[in-house]
């Protein structure tokens, strides 16, 4: 298997969602949210979710025209390379490369460059799809990132988490082929937890979850413990110590008890 440059690691797993027929902006909230959701459920974060556009050098380029390929300036925003802007004679995009960072100054950047209002729609509906999760997580924007974004439509996202370097979750917009000449609108959202589970992001604290077994405990109670998720570890003698084994609880007559 040939790993991505994105993605250097062979091993490739991805966890994710999709919901297919839509790319509304309830759609793309609802999507962001669950996505927001899974990390919680797995205890994983704070997490940060990095927005993008990845249409608007094309809404923006008939307003906007330079004498180089579009494909050009896509790659010089990309790039925040200010001084080759102006040598491709793309100078009217400077504002783009401000218009990055925290999610409200950037946005209001975004709003305040967009002289002619076609990025108006899209303004508004990264705000709707922020407003549900902006004191769940941090925000910021990127408008013009193309990485990782290859096949997204009208909006994208990256998350991530403190301790790795690259996003560990992206999704967005995009349209599935459903026929020759027919496409159907999607958004969705991919999980890359291969990092998380190596570098324990997320786990209780083991103790939290890790049960000692005195001598003589119930031994139907402790299997059924440990069909809910409790590790046990029994007592070999009774030196045997639950905080000396990593426990944080003992199992009594009716249950586990704090060590």
């Amino acid at each position: 298997m040939r790993a991505s440059q994105l993605r250097p690691a062979r091993e490739m797993l991805q966890v994710g969602a999709e919901l297919i027929g839509s790319d509304s902006v309830a759609a793309a909230r609802e999507i962001v949210t669950v996505a927001i959701d899974a990390l919680d459920a797995a205890g994983i974060g704070p997490a940060t979710i990095d927005f993008t556009l990845p249409d608007a050098v094309d809404l923006l380029a008939a307003s906007l025209p330079v004498a180089a390929s579009l494909d050009t300036l896509r790659d010089e925003l990309d790039a925040k390379d200010a001084g080759a802007l102006v040598r491709i004679g793309a100078a009217a995009y400077l504002p783009l490369l401000r218009a990055t960072g925290p999610f409200d100054r950037a946005i209001a950047d975004l709003r305040a460059f967009d002289t002619t209002g076609v990025l108006t729609s899209r303004i508004d509906a990264l705000e709707a799809i922020a407003a549900p999760i902006r004191n769940r997580v941090s925000l910021t924007l990127d408008p013009t990132e193309r990485h990782g974004f290859a096949y997204q439509s009208w909006f994208g996202f990256q998350i991530f988490v403190p301790g790795q370097g690259d996003a560990i979750g992206r999704g967005g917009g995009y349209a599935i082929p459903v026929g020759e000449d027919r496409e159907e609108s999607a958004v969705g959202f991919s999980l890359y937890p291969d990092p998380l589970i190596d570098d324990g992001l997320g786990a209780e604290d083991e103790a939290e979850r890790r049960l000692f077994l005195p001598l003589g405990h119930d031994a139907a109670l402790a299997a059924s413990l440990r069909a809910d998720g409790w590790q046990t570890v029994a007592a070999l003698s009774e030196a045997d110590e639950a905080r000396a084994l990593g426990c944080g609880f003992v199992l009594g007559p009716a249950g586990p008890v704090e060590a």
